[in-house]
């Protein structure tokens, strides 16, 4: 009687074991035959929200300098440098703005340069970069102006680009991100259309940049402004002042736009003479608060106390 008792119970745990195996084979059938999402990675915030914008949760998103106020200045460690050569895209701004890629093994058949389709728009920011690769020696290279989001209508253009690659990835989801597209480009091509009325209510002003990081801005908007190369940290006294000065006298200007906020001397320094002080952050790295879309709202009021008159 024992002996068919535990020949019994031993059936049983076979036929449970069996049963569980069964189970997960299944259920790891179903995994294998679900699609990965694609792995997509980008170098700026820019694209970042637009990629987010466009694809959602259709794809396994990363921008790794996404702690750097600047990612122009980012440089790849070894693990993120593996990991976007193993990714299905890297999204790149282009026009310079990713020096780093001069030394980098990356397949490019992977990056997508969303400032390609108007390379005929890209403006020189004055300065060039010596790079070196194989056994060629030092190279130097014209550096071009990289904050090209900074002209809403070719953000619209980066947008498109970084659309267009998406749907060589997921066809099921090409529905989706063509409307998803549309949506941010109408949001874009609004705040296009009320930077520049807001700029031509005085196409005569002069203002000053703090720093010649807003060509794109200026080009776009018809900006009149002198670029200064001044940081917010500086102490804008002595011979600062004098030259802010000498400049405000010879184009009447009123107003500078800075990259963030200065120091409350230097605050206190220009408006004791006069000189408005607003900011308008570049916008490559992620805002403090909000989203692109805020902070380019946030930009447009900023301009508006320059130029629409109370």
């Amino acid at each position: 009687m024992k002996h068919i008792l535990l020949s019994s119970l031993l059936c049983l745990v076979l036929f449970t074991s069996c049963k569980n195996d069964k189970k997960q084979s299944e259920t790891a059938d179903i995994e294998s035959n679900t699609p990965e999402k694609p792995v997509v990675y980008v170098t700026n915030y820019p694209l970042y929200y637009f990629t987010n914008r466009i694809a959602g949760k259709t794809i396994d998103l990363h921008f790794p300098a996404s702690q750097k106020t600047f990612p122009d200045y980012w440089k790849p460690v070894a693990d993120s440098i593996a990991a976007m050569q193993n990714a299905d895209l890297i999204i790149i701004n282009g026009a310079s703005y990713e020096k780093w890629l001069m030394n980098v093994s990356i397949p490019e058949d992977k990056i997508i340069n969303t400032s390609e389709s108007f390379q005929d728009k890209l403006l020189a920011s004055g300065h060039v970069f010596t790079h070196s690769h194989g056994g060629e020696g030092a190279h130097e290279h014209p550096e071009m102006a990289s904050y090209t989001w900074q002209d809403l209508s070719l953000a619209i253009k980066q947008a498109e680009a970084i659309k267009n690659a998406l749907m060589t990835q997921s066809e099921k989801d090409k529905t989706t991100f063509e409307s998803n597209f549309e949506n941010l480009k109408a949001e874009l091509e609004q705040l296009h259309q009320v930077f520049l009325s807001t700029v031509a209510s005085q196409p005569d002003l002069e203002i000053a940049f703090s720093h010649p990081v807003y060509q794109y801005f200026e080009a776009a908007y018809k900006i009149k402004g002198t670029s200064l190369h001044w940081e917010p940290s500086d102490n804008i006294a002595g011979d600062k002042l004098h030259e802010i000065e000498a400049l405000q006298k010879q184009k009447d200007i009123k107003s500078i736009i800075w990259e963030n906020t200065p120091l409350e001397a230097s605050l206190s320094n220009l408006k004791n003479i006069g000189i408005q002080s607003i900011v308008i952050p570049p916008g490559g790295g992620k805002p403090v608060q909000g989203d692109f879309i805020s902070q380019q709202k946030s930009n447009l009021e900023a301009l508006k106390s320059v130029y629409i008159t109370p």
